[in-house]
């Protein structure tokens, strides 16, 4: 399903899922502030959540929930959201006005770039179990293997893209729990077919291990800029340009490094609101995996936490808790693209 709607059909969709309230006639219909500020409207249909995006700035909000979330992490002070009786959303005059003083200062979005495929690669699988954690609790002995809970996070968040971007590739490198080599993977990402202005997006899913059973943690991985790898092939340049392919890879390197840091960031940022008061935050990390150096395109690699620490196991186990950690993937990957896809043009 499309989750750009119009006003109209989001309208419809909300009063599904939410109940009515009478409607002060203080309030502001979301069809003002939409017009006001020519926001976008999406909804997110595993959690009945609202979204009002402009440029890079967002707000999501929920009928019935006394406040605004800007931008996944700071929260307003309490104001009204309801659903009138005829279908309408409205918000108080203060949540009006945060929402429209918030969008009167971006800068007016065009778009450059689409992003044509995201690659969601749950790791391991198969003969290849990942990291294993054994423990005894007082009911008995419980194993937990890493290939497992990569792949229950992989597979949410790839649905939830599935939902939102209807218009895009989402592939997973596997669905089931089967043997797929690192070479097998990049080589999936790495023979899309892209058009003029189409970019790819590759995230790894894993889980960590420690000899100390005290490490604890989750952490964004990406490829350090002092890495290098050929992104042209000099067969396809012509003979008396041949000389320039190392200076153009440099060129499209330094671009893929610094998109790789910017979606390692808003993945970290969207964990962090997810699951950030139940694990902690070991931040951004540089490595040269050969799942993400092989990538010839925006790529990190996400550690969810450790298999070989005693509590963080039993939370990794716990279905509800993986729903909320592909949560925080996918508000990552979301926030990145809505970014990735524009260019800013102030005062226009």
């Amino acid at each position: 399903m499309e989750k750009i709607l119009t006003a109209a059909a989001l309208i419809l969709l909300i009063s599904v899922y939410s109940f009515t309230e009478e409607v002060s006639t203080e309030m502001i219909s979301i069809n003002e502030i939409i017009e006001t500020t020519g926001a976008e409207f999406r909804w997110d249909p595993f959690r009945f959540l609202g979204e009002l995006s402009l440029s890079d700035q967002t707000v999501i909000f929920q009928p019935g929930i006394p406040f605004l979330l800007i931008n996944y992490s700071e929260k307003t002070e309490t104001v009204s959201v309801v659903r009138g009786r005829e279908g309408g959303i409205y918000f108080s005059r203060e949540g009006a006005d945060i929402i429209i003083d918030l969008f009167s200062s971006v800068s007016v979005p065009v778009s450059i770039v689409k992003v044509k495929a995201i690659i969601i690669d749950p790791g391991h699988g198969g003969k290849d179990p990942g990291a294993v954690g054994r423990f005894h609790l007082d009911d008995g002995q419980f194993e937990l293997k890493e290939k497992d809970v990569v792949l229950s996070v992989a597979m949410n968040v790839a649905e939830r893209l599935k939902s939102t971007y209807s218009d895009k590739q989402v592939i997973l490198t596997r669905s089931t729990d089967e043997f797929i080599s690192l070479e097998q993977r990049t080589v999936i990402a790495n023979s899309i077919e892209l058009g003029e202005n189409e970019a790819i997006i590759f995230v790894s899913v894993h889980a960590n291990a420690s000899l100390n059973p005290r490490a604890n943690g989750f952490e964004v991985w990406y490829l350090p800029p002092e890495y290098r790898r050929d992104l042209l092939d000099d067969s396809t340049i012509e003979s008396e340009l041949s000389d320039v392919v190392p200076i153009l890879n440099t060129m499209l390197e330094e671009e893929i490094t610094v998109e790789s840091i910017l979606l390692a960031q808003s993945i970290q940022k969207g964990l962090t609101v997810s699951i950030g008061d139940k694990i902690e935050d070991r931040g951004l990390k540089e490595e040269s995996w050969f799942v993400v150096r092989k990538a010839k395109m925006p790529a990190v690699l996400v550690e969810l936490g450790f298999i070989t620490n005693q509590k963080e196991a039993l939370t990794l186990r716990d279905e509800s808790y993986l729903k909320k950690v592909g949560e925080g993937i996918y508000n990552g990957i979301s926030g990145f693209i809505n970014h990735f896809e524009m260019q800013y043009f102030p005062g226009e």
